[in-house]
Order: structure tokens, then sequence, then C-alpha cells
């Protein structure tokens, strides 16, 4: 069976769209992308107390969320190894309509190309401090080309100790994440349990109470005939005295 959406879900929807479209069009007004996220944590925890929504789509939701939370923690990260880092760890929602792979993979490679800028930015300003000083001759000039070459070097270098570095990140949390999964799992299997053995003990308590009660019925009705046998005794013996 379908379940209603209410309109508090729609206008849940409606704004995670639209933070999703100001991360993708990178758009400047990170306060008011940060304002709309918290006012979408604020419906979502108010969806939770006042009606019983479908748990797939709650999970999405706060995800989403999430995911948009944690991506605009890592604009305000200054150093672009920093930032892909971070923004590798995020992990954007299997949902159709969703952007979050979109805006994962745009913003890798804006924070790529700056790591690259950053880092032939100082090769720029070490090859004209070299330059100025020893360009006056041939062998100057190929001992230059040769520390450039070097230095080419040490960057593709770097980028591949950045990019393995990347990926062990994001093997770990994925093992975080399954593992987290599977602590859930057998929490919600615990819990299962102790629901079932309650029930059992609840029928144990209901059914003793049940014969308790006839038990009791029985010992009054006991008491009962007891007494009225004790007055006919009685009432018989007065009567032959008279």
């Amino acid at each position: 069976m379908e379940m209603k959406i209410t309109r508090l879900e729609m206008d849940i929807k409606r704004l995670l769209s639209v933070c999703e479209d100001m991360a993708q069009n990178n758009l400047s007004d990170d306060w008011k992308l940060s304002k709309y996220i918290e006012a979408v944590s604020e419906m979502i925890t108010e969806l939770i107390k006042k009606s019983d929504p479908d748990k797939d789509s709650l999970n999405q939701y706060t995800k989403r969320m999430q995911f948009l939370q944690g991506f605009l923690n890592t604009k305000e990260i200054k150093n672009p190894e920093e930032k892909l880092v971070a923004l590798e760890m995020l992990e954007p929602t299997q949902v159709s309509n969703s952007r979050t792979k979109d805006i994962k993979h745009k913003y890798k490679v804006t924070y790529t190309k700056q790591l690259r800028d950053e880092l032939l930015g100082n090769d720029v300003n070490e090859f004209k401090s070299f330059k100025q000083s020893d360009v006056d001759s041939n062998d100057n000039l190929n001992e230059l080309l040769k520390h450039h070459q070097n230095k080419q070097d040490s960057i593709a270098e770097e980028l591949i100790a950045i990019t393995r570095g990347l990926r062990e990140n994001s093997e770990l949390a994925g093992k975080i994440i399954k593992k987290d999964i599977e602590v859930l799992e057998k929490s919600s299997k615990g819990m299962d349990t102790n629901y079932e053995n309650l029930k059992r003990e609840e029928q144990k308590l209901m059914e003793f109470v049940r014969k308790s009660s006839w038990r009791c019925w029985i010992w009054v009705l006991a008491v009962a005939m007891v007494a009225i046998f004790i007055k006919m005794i009685l009432f018989i013996k007065v009567t032959k005295k008279n």
C-alpha cells in the first residue's frame, strides 16, 4: 500500500532540491544555503514528531541533508588537498531526483584543479627565481630545464600519492559504514528478539492472572459454603434446644 505524502514531506523535498541546485550552480550565497540546510534539518525533526513517515524516504531525506552540510563544510577548508579528502568522504544518495552525485563530481574536478594550480604556481615562482639569477649561459639554461623537469616529476608523484590517499580513505570510509550497518542490523535483531520474549512473558503473565482469578473465586465459594454449613449446624442445635 502506497503511503500518502504529507504537505511537510513535499516542502522538505522542494527545499532539498533548491539546496542541491544552489550547490551545483556554485552560487556564492553560502550563508543562505546554510540557513536552508538548517531549515531542512528542523523540518525533518518535525516530520518525525508529527507523523510516521516511510523509513526509506526519511533515510533519503536525512542523507541528502547530511551530504549538503558536508559539502558546505568542504568549501570552508583552505587547503585544496584537505578539501579533496573531505569531499571524497561524502556519500552521494542513490535517488533519481537527487543531484548529490553530480555535485560531488563537479567539485572533485574543481578542487583537483585548485590543487594543481597551487602546485604549479609554486613551481612557476621557483622557476622565475631561478631564471632571474642563472639564465646567462647555455649551461644554466640546461640546468634550468632539468630543474623544471624534476619539479614536474615531483608534482606528478604528489598527485599520484594524493590519489592513492583518497582511494585509501574511501575504502576506509566504506569499511566503517559497512561496520556501522552490521552493528545496526545486530541491534535491530536484538530488539526483535527482546520484543518476542516480552510478548511471550506478557502472555504467560496474562494466563497466570486469569488462572489466579479463578482460584480466588473458588476459595471465596469454599469459604462461603463452610460458613453456610457452620451456620446451619448452629441453627439446628439452637432449634433442638428450643
